[in-house]
């Protein structure tokens, strides 16, 4: 759709959504990441977006993106073409660094210093009560990671009922699923049981997936005031990654071939905390031991190139003549945790109190890296097989976090509102080389073994107005930090030394805007700016050509975000969730260009998320919903020369699909539902890359059939 049809469209549904201001109380949404402590979405200087688990239940998303792209500003991709892989892009371009922080009941689900871009498919979104985002800067409550968004998933909590429900469900390309949810009250306990196990059929090849997901709960009422939340919760995600990105003639023509035929990604994650939480009159204290267990193998489908070395290099000496590039490579890692969060709460009066804490967090993570070599004689572009050649890299971290925090908020006068925060980081490495003997590849510096150490205060001040009872304004500045992963310090991949890394930090300014403009109509609207400082960047030396990771970049991330909800009738309502947003480098000068002033490439300059919800009486209860999805257009590269040359495909135009959703109910215990995405077989790429340039093709038109019974 052209762009201006877009704004005109976009217009008249806020025209709709509109009516006169009246006095309507503003929704009472508690929260809990806001604080870490259970709080109404109107007294929070951010902005948050909730779904609960009416709307997870009526959704039953396969993959996170069909659940969170429904909140202004959050774009979460997905990547393999209906496998399990994530990137997202909340308040930065679609990113693989790690600048989200992902949380299951408070708890990281990951160290800092063992990010994987792809955590969002650890965490079981699809069993959970309530998903709560709190977008923009998050580290002074919540340290490293926490730069674009804070995301927290809330499992097994406390069991309002007795209930069961069974889902089955199958789809094209030989997909199903089948998920149990189970509740149990008994006396001062409640138990709940959440399974799933789905396999996702592919119409690319090489692009199938399996995932088992299971969360059990267990809420104790110990006496009046002290209480137990104990939650297991464990993820096993195996899949073929061969949909990769495609060069552009393929991605034409042949857009179900496999990038390779080679490519697997096996993840397991194991989470287990226990919250023991005391209530008193003016006070609280909350201590959760927690432990966790990931593991991930992987061949890197990026390294993959037609590059032969003949003969086998000196370095190693287990590889055959026939190695294809130097950088092609399997990963094995994992960690292992154990760890507690500490908090205090104490009440001044009803509106006035302070929440202080420290996390502690104790791990230990290792890597192995292989290189890996062609077996197959096809000369062509795309890996058909392969076998294991000598070790790359193989060490171990052991990674230990002390952070202490305070949150102080007090309500100034009736209306006016002030909160600030202060957290203070201490993180160690230690880090070991397991081949220190073996021969070293020039291209990929070994770092000697070694300790290092990062210390970071994480600032933070905010105010909320209340305008009127049904609408309130809040303003806020918010710092974060990320620090140097332990892959980016010493498996930099680099011939010099990267360990003398510093964190990246941003500093954010936000304003919003949020209510109720009457019984049936609902608002959320932000602005913020964002200012990035220490990004790393692989930098060439323009005398030796060496390279390594260093602290170079300057960015900057500016846009607004705007939500609605209206209920036009008994029968029918409507929402949107719109973002427009523009991410710039202001320093940026890497070994290929000096980018300053350009924009970030895989940044969408718009995203809107449209939907109508119709619940006639002919569904028995049911609704059918029409949901329009428009992603904007962005740059493939830094150069943003757009320079005419359809070679080049230096810009991607962007895509809109359309999808529905529909159910209809037999009775109260039985319900049939269906999905239909990409109603119209658009052809869009999932994600773009410079190099080639290659595109990654989206799913076409895929219906889904599914039945819910109620135990």
């Amino acid at each position: 759709m052209p762009n201006y049809q877009s704004r005109i469209f976009l217009l008249g549904l806020v025209l709709v959504c509109l009516p006169a201001i009246a006095e309507h109380a503003v929704l009472e949404t508690v929260l809990v990441t806001a604080t870490r402590d259970a709080q109404n979405l109107a007294d929070v200087a951010a902005s948050v977006g909730v779904l609960d688990q009416a709307t997870i239940e009526a959704l039953n998303p396969r993959h996170a993106s069909e659940l969170m792209n429904r909140i202004p500003g959050v774009n979460i991709v997905q990547l393999g073409s209906g496998g399990e892989g994530v990137a997202a892009a909340i308040r930065q371009p679609v990113s693989y660094n790690p600048v989200y922080l992902y949380i299951e009941n408070g708890v990281p689900t990951r160290s800092a210093g063992f990010f994987n871009h792809n955590a969002l498919y650890e965490v079981n979104t699809a069993l959970a009560n309530s998903v709560e985002i709190i977008k923009g800067p998050g580290s002074a409550l919540y340290g490293s990671d926490a730069m674009g968004a804070v995301i927290n998933s809330l499992l097994a909590q406390p069991a309002k009922e007795d209930r069961s429900t069974l889902t089955i469900e199958a789809g094209e390309y030989d997909s199903y699923r089948s998920q149990f949810r189970g509740a149990q009250l008994s006396e001062n306990n409640s138990y709940t049981l959440n399974v799933s196990v789905a396999k996702n059929g592919s119409w690319r090849e090489n692009n199938e997936s399996e995932r088992q997901e299971l969360v059990l709960g267990w809420f104790r009422q110990i006496d009046s005031a002290w209480q137990v939340n104990t939650v297991l919760s464990a993820s096993n995600v195996s899949m073929a990654t061969g949909g990769s990105a495609l060069s552009v003639a393929d991605y034409y023509s042949q857009p179900e071939k496999a990038g390779n035929t080679i490519g697997y990604r096996d993840v397991s994650a194991l989470r287990l905390s226990s919250a023991f939480e005391y209530n008193g009159d003016d006070h609280s204290v909350s201590i959760t031991p927690f432990i966790r267990s990931n593991s991930l193998a992987y061949v890197a489908t990026w390294t993959l190139n037609t590059g032969r070395v003949q003969p086998a290099p000196a370095w190693c000496p287990s590889c055959s003549p026939a190695l294809d590039s130097q950088d092609a490579h399997i990963n094995e890692d994992g960690h292992d945790s154990v760890g507690v969060l500490l908090k205090y709460r104490k009440d001044f009066s009803e509106s006035s109190f302070v929440i202080s804490g420290v996390d502690i967090d104790r791990s230990r993570g290792e890597q192995i890296q292989y290189y890996i070599e062609r077996t197959d004689k096809d000369p062509g572009q795309y890996w058909l097989s392969y076998q294991k050649a000598g070790r790359l890299y193989d060490y171990t971290v052991d990674y230990l976090s002390v952070s202490p925090y305070v949150h102080v908020e007090s309500q100034l006068t009736e209306p006016l509102r002030i909160s600030a925060g202060l957290r203070y980081d201490a993180i160690a490495y230690d880090y070991q080389d397991n081949i220190a003997d073996a021969a070293q590849d020039p291209a990929h510096l070994r770092p000697q073994d070694q300790s290092l150490d990062f210390e970071h205060l994480s600032p933070k001040l905010g105010l909320v107005y209340d305008f009127s009872e049904a609408i309130n304004g809040y303003t806020s500045y918010r710092h974060a930090f990320r620090i140097p992963s332990a892959s980016q310090l010493f498996r930099a991949g680099d011939t010099a030394d990267s360990t003398a890394l510093a964190p990246v930090k941003a500093d954010s300014i936000e304003l919003g805007l949020r209510g109720n403009l009457d019984s049936a109509s609902r608002f959320d609207f932000a602005v913020y700016y964002m200012r990035k400082q220490d990004e790393i960047l692989s930098i060439a030396d323009p005398q030796t050509g060496t390279r390594r990771n260093a602290n170079a970049g300057e960015t900057s991330h500016r846009g607004i975000e705007l939500g609605l909800e209206r209920d036009i009738s008994e029968r029918l309502d409507i929402g949107l969730a719109y973002t427009r947003s523009k991410h710039r480098y202001e320093e940026w000068l890497d070994r290929s260009g000096n980018y300053s002033g350009n924009s970030m490439p895989d940044a969408p300059e718009s995203f809107l998320n449209a939907r109508l919800n119709y619940r006639p009486h002919v569904l028995n209860g049911g609704h059918i919903e029409f949901e329009w999805v428009r992603q904007g257009a962005h740059w493939l590269d830094e150069q943003n020369d757009n320079d005419g040359i359809a070679s080049d495909r230096d810009k991607y135009a962007g895509h809109s699909l359309l999808n529905i959703n529909g159910e209809y109910q037999f009775n109260s215990q039985l319900s049939f539902y269906t999905r239909i995405y990409n109603v119209t077989n658009r052809r869009y790429a999932e994600t773009t890359s410079k190099y080639g340039p290659a595109f990654t093709p989206g799913s076409p038109r895929i219906a889904t059939l599914g039945l819910r019974v109620e135990l």
